[in-house]
């Protein structure tokens, strides 16, 4: 068993003792620890029996009581509602123009942002202007979603192609 240096002088005092004992300082040692246990059983028990006279007057005292309260179905969001769309079949199908990915509003803006840019962009103004012409539904909105997905990026004032 190592010794710390601080404690050296405290420690040849504790075998100088064990000397004068007549023991070892293991033994001396064990002595002491036996008599520690000792005195802590004794104050162990006489706390239990106080906590056991005093079992009686702690039963009485009434515990608190936590009352759940019922928890609130939570409310769903109108993404959630299911929608269904039904569509009038008309007898002419050959006048309407079947919708594909060339006639969505996005489409035509790309395709007109391409045909108007020389190389140095376009006007976000004479593209919103060109676009009102060819009948494209909210150009500022279709270009701002175009804007935020990356197909267009804005650069010194031009809207560009990605």
């Amino acid at each position: 068993m190592s010794i710390p240096p601080e404690f050296r002088d405290q420690w040849t005092f504790f075998g100088s003792r064990a000397k004068i004992e007549g023991m070892t300082t293991a033994e001396l040692l064990q002595d002491l620890i036996d008599e520690y246990l000792e005195e802590y059983k004794e104050e162990r028990e006489q706390a239990e029996e106080e906590l056991d006279d005093l079992a009686p007057l702690r039963d009485k005292v009434p515990k608190k009581v936590k009352v759940k309260k019922p928890v609130q179905p939570k409310k769903k969001s109108f993404v959630s509602k299911k929608v269904s769309i039904t569509k009038k079949k008309d007898d002419s199908s050959d006048d309407v123009d079947v919708m594909t990915i060339q006639n969505t509003p996005k489409f035509k803006l790309l395709e007109l942002v391409r045909s108007l840019d020389s190389g140095n962009g376009v006007d976000p103004e004479k593209l919103r202007e060109a676009a009102q012409e060819e009948g494209i539904v909210n150009p500022r909105l279709q270009m701002n979603k175009m804007l935020r997905r990356g197909i267009l990026y804005a650069h010194l004032g031009r809207i560009h192609v990605a």
